[in-house]
């Protein structure tokens, strides 16, 4: 009896550790859900904002002159000139959203024409 006793205690023991964990688990995988939901997700604000295409044109130029951007000249906003917007404004001290505002077309454009003219092989 006392056998029995021990094992059935010993069970339930086990069965309370077995939930507790799962509920730690649980809390765990909702925490980081909500922290998750709660960060923006920068690059699709960037690729969202309606920025004209002289401007992104314009923007292009000035990171492919300050070696920033590496991708076509086009006007196209897409995610390798966001991520070069991004690298630009960490260089400049300032929150990497990607998005092309004034300030940043402004400032890209006096950095830009401060920087040394590329030396072309010909």
């Amino acid at each position: 009896m006392r056998h029995r006793m021990g094992c059935l205690l010993a069970a339930l023991a086990l069965s309370a550790f077995a939930c507790s964990k799962q509920d730690v688990e649980a809390r765990a995988r909702d925490a980081a859900d909500k922290i998750k939901a709660s960060i923006p997700d920068v690059d699709a604000i960037a690729l969202a904002q309606h920025a004209r295409t002289a401007d992104v044109r314009a923007a292009q130029e000035a990171l492919t002159k300050l070696n920033e951007y590496q991708g076509e000249v086009n006007g196209t906003l897409d995610s390798v000139t966001v991520n070069a917007i991004q690298a630009f404004e960490r260089s400049q001290g300032l929150e990497a959203d990607g998005l092309l505002s004034d300030k940043v077309r402004d400032l890209l454009r006096d950095v830009a024409a401060k920087a040394p003219a590329a030396h072309t092989e010909g």
